[in-house]
């Protein structure tokens, strides 16, 4: 039979377990160590499971300004643009209350993310410093692809933008001093030479064929109509690739100047968004 202060010791100790575990297990969900493992997913990238306990941090601690931040900071680095609006209502506070300009920068960033054309925008942009507004409203006409309204506000902040973005103010210039390849241009140099349109949108490989397709051509079709005259059968069929080949060159040239247009237009859209979101 166990004494009596025996069994007293046991309960003791048994419930200083038990109270320890507790404890210890609500240390491990309090707001630090809670704040810590959410930022652990979202560093690691999982942002699904980062989103979740952002939320229930958000749950147990409403307007928490810190919480809320960090919270829209991972629904735009998972690309929930369906939460954009949420995301507004989330920061609402730390904006107009608090004035947090971090919290500004969030949201205007998360909408360039999902292009967005937010009314919202260029209000919370006025709220900033005159150089960080003048990147956001650049990038604002960047990302909703309004080239000559980006043309227009580099000259007029040039000053502005090189303090903090000095590769978006160049890569605009270079843009705006780019020249466009003539679609009518091409069609007439090639409607001389047939080939020459093509080489003038920089495709000198189709130039070098269609040249040859239509001069090949149209030189079979000379020998046989200077051998039998107009009832060569072979001019007529020479003839009318060469005619067909000629009228495609035509139309060829066309389209090399217009895909030299819109690839080259894509590939300072491409340098532009890889500056703006590396800018977040």
């Amino acid at each position: 039979m166990i004494p009596l202060s025996r069994k007293i010791s046991l309960t003791l100790l048994l419930a200083s377990v038990l109270i320890f575990s507790v404890r210890s297990q609500e240390n491990l969900l309090d707001y630090k160590n809670s704040l810590e493992f959410a930022r652990y997913l979202k560093s690691t990238r999982q942002y699904n499971f980062a989103m979740e306990e952002y939320e229930r941090l958000n749950f147990l601690w409403p307007g928490d300004s810190l919480i809320s931040l960090e919270l829209v900071q991972t629904y735009r680095l998972n690309r929930q643009c369906n939460r954009l609006d949420d995301s507004f209502e989330l920061l609402r506070d730390n904006i107009y209350r608090h004035h947090s300009l971090p919290s500004v920068k969030e949201y205007l960033a998360f909408s360039l993310s999902c292009r967005s054309e937010s009314e919202k925008y260029h209000e919370l942009s006025s709220m900033l410093k005159p150089a960080d507004r003048s990147f956001y409203e650049l990038s604002y006409f960047w990302l909703s692809r309004k080239y000559d309204s980006a043309f227009v506000y580099c000259r007029e902040n040039k000053d502005l933008i090189m303090t903090n973005n000095p590769g978006l103010l160049s890569l605009t210039y270079n843009f705006a001093n780019e020249k466009n390849k003539s679609p009518a241009l091409a069609v007439m140099m090639s409607a001389v030479i047939p080939g020459s349109g093509k080489a003038y949108a920089k495709r000198w490989g189709d130039a070098v064929v269609s040249f040859l397709f239509v001069g090949s051509n149209a030189y079979a079709s000379y020998r046989a109509f200077s051998k039998k005259g107009v009832k060569s059968v072979n001019g007529w069929i020479f003839g009318t690739l060469a005619f067909s080949f000629y009228s495609a060159n035509l139309w060829g040239s066309a389209k090399a100047a217009k895909t030299y247009n819109s690839d080259m237009q894509q590939r300072y859209q491409d340098n532009a968004e890889l500056i703006i979101y590396n800018s977040f």
